[in-house]
């Protein structure tokens, strides 16, 4: 086994661990012990536990941030087709994250644990660079639909990010259904929320 190799391993082996059993009782001998090496080679690769569970967090980061750089948006004449790329992106974004299991549920429950609060300036400003095709695809639907005149697109992100997540990681646990109908009722609350439920009533 290689050394990147190696290292994924010792990535996957943690967010499987963690998404199972929680942060409180997880160490580095766990992940040795399964894999059947050293502790010594551990940190060979990751010099503390916070780092490892960092490089986890970040790893999931990257793969997301790469589905938005590699999107490409249709032309956005009117506002069927904001909404129609929208509802493209969301899906692919979505099957991501069903699609990675327990790494999602990791992602996400780093995300709302003390140790996302421990990330230095510095790791958290790299994170962010990831997401530069984000950043853009924002930029274009925002000349469209003008959010920014009523929230930010820090508050979108977190509001789109988080019920997803929430989502997924019911799916992944087997608590909704994987299926595209699932899929479409998710889509429709995220998307519109409670307003959905009432259309045809009287303003």
């Amino acid at each position: 086994m290689d050394k990147s190799d190696r290292r994924e391993a010792f990535l996957k082996t943690t967010m499987q661990l963690v998404s199972e059993k929680g942060f409180g009782g997880f160490s580095m001998k766990q992940v040795t012990r399964k894999l059947g090496v050293s502790e010594a080679l551990l940190y060979k690769y990751f010099e503390s536990k916070d780092a490892l569970l960092y490089a986890c967090f970040e790893s999931m980061h990257r793969r997301i941030a790469a589905l938005f750089d590699g999107y490409s948006l249709p032309p956005l004449t009117d506002m069927v087709s904001v909404f129609a790329a929208i509802r493209g992106l969301w899906m692919r974004y979505f099957d991501l994250l069903v699609r990675s299991g327990y790494e999602t549920v990791y992602y996400f429950d780093y995300r709302d644990s003390p140790y996302i609060r421990t990330v230095s300036k510095h790791d958290d400003e790299a994170a962010a660079t990831y997401f530069k095709g984000f950043g853009q695809l924002m930029h274009l639907i925002n000349e469209k639909l003008h959010f920014s005149e009523k929230f930010t697109v820090e508050h979108l992100w977190t509001y789109v990010l988080d019920t997803t997540g929430i989502f997924a990681k019911r799916i992944i646990r087997g608590e909704l259904p994987a299926t595209p109908e699932s899929y479409e009722a998710v889509f429709t609350l995220v998307s519109r929320g409670l307003s959905c439920l009432f259309e045809g009533l009287p303003s």
